[in-house]
């Protein structure tokens, strides 16, 4: 237990600067999604047309992803085959999850002969687009837990993080740092944090927003009378 805590403080001391900027672009991102008013650009959207835009790129993405996961035996390079995996275990399922959910949303709209409103739609994708993100992260706390042998010695990265390593290099981190399994696990676990905080915010706004159109719709009967 000690060493692990003592390597997770080292990884967080190295890159602390980077898992800052990764906690001030989420918050500022939560910040927008739970108080940006936007009154102009809160449209109708007709929900059978929201329906089949999301659900049919939503699946076929998904039904895409899902194969490559599995590193179909293509004539390809074994690079191009572990690209292919990255790409739709990190990045296509997580886009993949959201338009699902925003075919859901416009299908009990659909079924309540209602338009889809522009704002919560948008909080819809962005909320289930942050959980997506924040489970695909789960996977590389957990990964990267158990090839360090739960984060008690350093174990190098290759080509699979080179994008993390990219982007930390920015912020003045070496790349002998970025490259291991023991730093990318800290910085993912932040990384968590900051998605399930957008998510938090904006299904905590779809819900005050519900709550005022519930309590419009029962003070209007009542006004008639």
């Amino acid at each position: 237990m000690g060493s692990s805590l003592f390597m997770i403080i080292e990884a967080y001391t190295n890159t602390w600067n980077l898992c800052a900027a990764f906690l001030l672009f989420f918050a500022a991102v939560a910040v927008l999604a739970h108080w940006f008013r936007a009154p102009r650009l809160d449209f109708q959207i007709a929900a059978r047309r929201t329906f089949w835009t999301c659900l049919i790129p939503g699946f076929g993405l998904l039904a895409v992803c899902l194969t490559l996961i599995d590193k179909p035996h293509f004539h390809v390079s074994a690079i191009t085959n572990d690209w292919l995996f990255m790409f739709s275990a990190f990045l296509g399922v997580p886009v993949a999850v959201p338009l699902l959910a925003g075919a859901a949303w416009a299908s009990a709209h659909g079924v309540q002969r209602t338009p889809v409103q522009a704002s919560s739609f948008a909080l819809v994708l962005l909320g289930t687009f942050g959980l997506a993100c924040a489970a695909s992260n789960i996977h590389d706390v957990v990964w990267c837990g158990v090839i360090t042998e739960g984060y008690t010695r350093h174990h190098p990265a290759g080509y699979d993080l080179d994008v993390f390593v990219a982007f930390g290099e920015r912020f003045g981190i070496s790349r002998e740092i970025l490259a291991d399994y023991a730093t990318l696990g800290p910085c993912a676990a932040v990384m968590v944090f900051g998605e399930l905080l957008v998510a938090a915010a904006c299904f905590r706004r779809l819900g005050r927003m519900g709550g005022k159109r519930g309590d419009a719709a029962t003070v209007a009967p009542s006004g008639e009378q």
